[in-house]
């Protein structure tokens, strides 16, 4: 099922099985977290996944909450267009503000000509959830991953296999990263201010988030230590 409001389309999943022929889910590797500091009630914090393609990095932002909160995967830092840049530390921040913790990806969207060549892997991206599970306490019905899903998740591609625990069933994607209509349409969104905000809106909405505060989305914050990213500009 596919929700529009102007630009924004994204789309509630259901839980995928795992079909028996597939291999068992290979354990995750992490890094110890590093903790970069707290500030407006959020922990930010750096960690690192060893993959058989090399090390990745992540920031996480975790709101401070007595109860359980949403959880985000974010597949990318940044998104690179012609006319326009997107920082998804900071969009992801703003979401934090709001109630939601995520764990973002480094890495660069490269959106000055359209294409599908951001695709993370799917270990990656199920190990960057199962880390977010197992250290932040979250609302397992409130979950959702933000970037390109054709390799995990979309398609006849599972988020679970056998053995793999615990699990990221996400119920929300925040579609952008693929040339597909829906997602063409959503990128260059996200390339914009207003657009930006729509998404933001959209994800409080569907995640049950405190309002979104448009300032949150301008405001600076530090780029996280060992990122080999550069905030984009608004």
């Amino acid at each position: 099922m596919r929700f529009c409001i102007g630009l924004l389309v994204v789309t509630l999943l259901l839980v995928c099985t795992c079909p028996a022929q597939l291999a068992p889910f290979a354990p995750c590797k992490f890094g110890k977290a590093s903790t970069i500091g707290h500030a407006d009630g959020i922990t930010e914090q750096r960690v690192s996944f060893f993959e058989p393609s090399g090390e990745a990095g992540a920031s996480i932002f975790v709101p401070d909450s007595q109860v359980p909160v949403p959880g985000i995967i974010f597949s990318h830092s940044a998104i690179r267009g012609v006319s326009g840049n997107a920082d998804l530390l900071r969009f992801a921040f703003a979401l934090a503000r709001a109630g939601a913790a995520s764990i973002v990806l480094d890495g660069t969207i490269d959106w000055q000509t359209p294409n599908d060549e951001s695709e993370r892997p799917p270990h990656l991206m199920a190990c960057a959830g199962q880390w977010l599970l197992l250290n932040a306490k979250l609302d397992p019905k409130r979950l959702a991953h933000a970037g390109p899903d054709r390799q995990w998740g979309g398609g006849d591609t599972p988020f679970c296999l056998q053995g793999e625990s615990p699990c990221w069933h996400p119920r929300l994607w925040i579609n952008f990263g693929q040339t597909s209509p829906a997602e063409l349409v959503n990128t260059n969104a996200m390339l914009t201010p207003a657009g930006r905000l729509r998404h933001a809106q959209f994800v409080q909405q569907h995640l049950k988030l405190k309002e979104i505060n448009p300032e949150w989305l301008a405001a600076e914050i530090a780029v996280p230590a060992g990122s080999n990213d550069t905030l984009a500009k608004p």
